[in-house]
């Protein structure tokens, strides 16, 4: 536990900076479980790339009480035109099993953009794959080049 508090407040003053606009910090590894979960506050930004293994998952945790109305983003050729990578996003509820959303191309081009309603207050997980992960379970797509941001606001 002590450890975990560490990292968080190492985190802080990163997460606080992007919330303003100024720097955008990078996920924390590993991230590919709901237990190794990166944190994402509200009103945050951080860089990802689904790399590093033939079947990547990038796992962020957010807190949020009933009656939230957020709004989650994952942009890839948006933030950067050199990404590769088609994003998969899954919302899993405080369970960390059921499913409460997901989406491929909502967004921009194939960016996947939520809007939803917190319908109980918790621990949320927001699961990033590509396309191609999500959609056929012996695909692989570890491109150095698959970059993203995710971003979760109130709306």
């Amino acid at each position: 536990m002590q450890r975990h508090r560490l990292l968080s407040l190492a985190l802080l003053p990163g997460l606080l900076l992007a919330a303003c606009g100024v720097v955008v910090p990078p996920e924390v590894e590993p991230n590919d479980s709901v237990a190794t979960a990166t944190p994402l506050a509200i009103g945050a930004t951080v860089k990802g790339t689904i790399s590093g293994t033939a079947r990547d998952y990038d796992y962020y945790r957010f807190d949020a009480v009933a009656g939230d109305q957020l709004r989650l983003t994952v942009k890839s050729t948006g933030v950067d035109a050199a990404s590769t990578l088609d994003p998969h996003v899954t919302v899993l509820l405080p369970d960390g099993v059921t499913v409460f959303e997901r989406d491929d191309d909502s967004g921009t081009d194939q960016e996947a953009d939520l809007r939803f309603n917190v319908t109980q207050a918790g621990t949320y997980t927001a699961v990033v794959t590509s396309f191609d992960i999500y959609d056929d379970e012996e695909a692989t797509d570890d491109l150095a080049t698959n970059t993203y941001q995710i971003a979760l606001t109130r709306r």
